[in-house]
């Protein structure tokens, strides 16, 4: 993978990483439906005029139906699901649980891409999975007794959202290969925005005592603002563009960087505490993540 590669996985995964710190403001305030309304709908915003004025819009509408079913699993199922998680678990842990996107794109990729797994791509691929487990373990040490069954119900949506993105790459390079990540990306966003937008208008700001949104606090909406510019908007667009040139299965390998800067931003924002275990599982990640990209002499 080329050093120019390498940079966009790392940029990319520190957004991300940053998301599920803005999900764990927003979400508790206005609910999940809110909360994935707002951050796709943020992004049709952006990107549309920007589709628009590259002349891009015609392609869109002559592929409505995979971009429906891309829209369905890059963002509604996923949105939904990690809004709802981030109402009970912690940003951290929700960034660990979202590390296992690779695993799955590469199940999936042998299975129904017939990609090859390699012996050495295999092992970077369980390595960065390893040192996900030891994360989680270290989390999972600091949470109350009383609170696990809720946890668990909240780790069970992320692991959804988690095979949804993985099904959404695949489906893309299969079924959106003329269209530009930007034209994905906007697609996308704009289908979502159709879908979600309704239902979270008519369901209010579910944890605003009032129920109007005239009430909800300024930094749930910089929250949002930020989770639908940067961590959708900026990350689609990158992230569709590192398919294309690297492949779903190795762009998807991002995630398993997420818990390292999700990690990083609870301990620079948050105050948050960083074990030795933490840095192990760090050191071991990175190893995986070298191992599964790397091309083969």
């Amino acid at each position: 993978m080329r050093s120019k590669d390498v940079f966009t996985l790392i940029a990319l995964a520190a957004v991300w990483g940053a998301s599920f710190l803005f999900l764990r403001v927003a979400a508790p305030v206005v609910g999940p439906v809110a909360v994935a309304a707002g951050r796709v709908s943020i992004a049709a915003v952006l990107l549309l005029p920007w589709v628009w004025r590259r002349r891009e819009l015609g392609p869109l509408w002559h592929q409505a139906r995979p971009l429906a079913v891309a829209a369905f699993l890059a963002c509604v199922l996923p949105a939904l699901c990690l809004g709802e998680a981030a109402r009970t678990l912690p940003a951290g842990l929700m960034s660990i649980l979202n590390a296992t996107t690779p695993m799955w794109g590469a199940l999936i990729g042998w299975l129904w891409a017939k990609e090859r797994l390699s012996r050495a791509r295999l092992i970077g691929l369980i390595s960065g999975l390893v040192g996900v487990a030891m994360l989680s373990i270290d989390q999972a040490h600091v949470m109350p007794q009383s609170a696990l069954p809720d946890a668990l119900r909240a780790s069970g949506l992320v692991l959804l959202a988690t095979l949804s993105y993985a099904f959404s790459v695949h489906h893309a390079q299969r079924h959106l290969p003329t269209l530009s990540p930007l034209g994905i990306s906007a697609g996308t966003m704009a289908i979502s925005s159709l879908v979600l937008s309704g239902p979270a208008l008519s369901l209010g700001p579910v944890g605003v005592p009032s129920g109007s949104w005239l009430d909800t606090p300024h930094v749930v909406w910089w929250s949002l603002l930020a989770l639908g510019a940067a961590c959708t908007a900026l990350a689609y667009v990158t992230f569709f563009r590192l398919i294309q040139r690297i492949g779903p299965s190795r762009a998807l390998t991002v995630t398993f960087l997420i818990p390292v800067f999700g990690m990083l931003w609870g301990a620079l924002l948050l105050n948050e505490s960083i074990t030795p275990l933490m840095m192990m599982s760090t050191a071991i990640i990175g190893w995986g993540t070298w191992l599964s990209n790397r091309t083969p002499s």
